[in-house]
This record gives C-alpha cells, structure tokens and sequence, in this order.
C-alpha cells in the first residue's frame, strides 16, 4: 500500500477511483485515498442522479480512452516509449509494460511524489526492468528536472515517443499551460515521431451543468491552490490551440456523445531528425 503523504487530495481521490474501477493495483491503493472516495460517495451519488454523470465516471472515461489511444499509437509504432508526466498513483505504466514486454517506461513527477510512486511500484512482483520512476518539474526552465532534461537524458531518440499528460493541464492558467505545450512540442521534434496525448474540458452546454462545473473548478482551485479551470470553450479550440504550439497534427476523440471531456492526440513528424 502506498505511503499518501506526499499525494494531494486529486491524486488520492483519482487513484483510489481507478481502484474501485479495476484499472489499478493494491499496492497503489492509499487509506486516506479509501476515506475520500467514501465520504464523497453521496455527493457522487446525487451528481449521477441530477446531471447524468459524475466525476467518478468522468475520471474511468478519461483514463480508459488515454489507454485506448495510447495503444493504437503502440501498434502503429513497435519500438515507441512513454514518458507519463505527473503519473501520480496510476497503473499505467506496470498494466502496459506487462502488455508489451519490450516497451520502454518512464513515469515521471515532483520529487517527493515520485520516490514515493517508485517505493510503492518496489512492492509490484515482477515489474518489468525497464519501467522507472524519475523526478520531473515541468516548470523548470532548465536543470535535471526539466523537461528537456528528461527526454533527453531517459529516451532514444531514434525511437518515436508516446509523452501523456493525464488530469495535469488545467491546473495551470492558460499561459504557463501554452508556454508547456510550446517546449513539448519543440523538444519532440527531436524524434522521429511523436505523439502528446491530453484530455481537456470543453464548456457543458446545459446551462445547469455549465454552472455545476464552474463550482467544481472553484472548489478545486480552492482544495489544490492552484489556477484549476476550463482553458477552452470547445474542443475545436482547443485543438487550433495545440497547433498553434506547434503540434503538426491534433485529433479529438469523445470517451461518449454526451461526455464533459475530450482527449487531443498531438503529433509531430520529427522533421528536424536526420538520418
């Protein structure tokens, strides 16, 4: 069982779902994490009841279409690798390296979080030799923590790389978010293909449930102290936005017809490699 205290409140709550939802491991799960989940049972429960959905359902949608597209770019790329920012308490990273045996992953977060995601993973039986845990600062200008740093320093780039960015984005107000996807989408030029999978969440158009999500994001600037919000009125903008950092090529994908959220596959030839 893993050690919460590095964790925060999101990352407790989003892992302890994908618990309940088979998409994790025991040792991943966390007490404080199984409290949470508990207590907000009823609120959950009223959210499913009134809206349709809720955030339990949005979080395995979201989680589950990562997977999916995720792995069509693993068929279409043999020898691609992952590099999973802010991997939190996911169980990515063994599920797949179980499922394709040669891959190359790295889960990547803060610090503190990240020795304490690699103490727990030391206690999954066996976990593949070349799945690790690395410190990342996504902020970072410059330095080992950067995120120049570490795809230079832990992929091949004459391999195509797979970079995922699950419930990390709309933390960050819109400006530090773009500048992020600008030094991504450069820094990935250096292989030979590329892709950046990201979900993001496009206004509701109900006006109930427009509302409902703004008191979420309030409520979750308030919890993470963070800018937590809505970057992107629609998908549509949102896609223009991401290629407008550069990305060569932006796909959307829905998890349903009526979902609260949607999934951008970027990618980038890698023109700027030679042979």
């Amino acid at each position: 069982m893993a050690d919460s205290s590095s964790f925060s409140f999101t990352a407790l709550y989003t892992g302890e779902t994908w618990q309940a939802s088979g998409l994790s491991l025991p040792e991943l799960r966390t007490p404080a994490g199984d409290v949470m989940y508990r207590l907000l049972g009823p609120a959950e429960w009223a959210g499913k009841a009134i809206f349709g959905t809720n955030l339990r359902q949005m979080l395995v949608e979201r989680h589950a279409l990562i997977d999916r597209l995720t792995i069509g770019h693993l068929q279409d790329w043999p020898h691609a690798q992952i590099l999973e920012i802010a991997c939190g308490l996911s169980a990515r990273g063994c599920r797949f390296s179980r499922q394709f045996p040669e891959l190359r992953y790295v889960e990547a977060d803060l610090p503190a979080m990240a020795r304490n995601k690699a103490r727990a993973l030391t206690q999954v039986s066996g976990r593949s030799p070349r799945h690790e845990v690395v410190p990342i600062d996504i902020l970072a200008p410059s330095g080992p923590l950067s995120l120049e740093s570490v795809l230079t320093g832990c992929f091949d780039r004459t391999r195509p790389i797979i970079v995922i960015t699950e419930g990390l984005m709309n933390y960050f107000p819109r400006p530090v978010a773009t500048h992020v996807w600008r030094r991504l989408a450069e820094a990935l030029r250096g292989f030979p293909q590329a892709a950046y999978i990201m979900e993001t969440y496009p206004a509701p158009k109900p006006r109930l449930l427009r509302a409902a999500a703004g008191l979420g994001a309030a409520a979750l600037r308030l919890i993470s102290r963070s800018h937590a919000g809505i970057h992107f009125r629609t998908a549509d903008q949102a896609a223009r936005h991401l290629a407008g950092a550069g990305f060569e090529a932006v796909d959307i994908a829905w998890p349903t017809d009526d979902a609260l959220l949607c999934v951008l596959d970027c990618r980038t030839g890698g023109a700027r490699v030679s042979g």
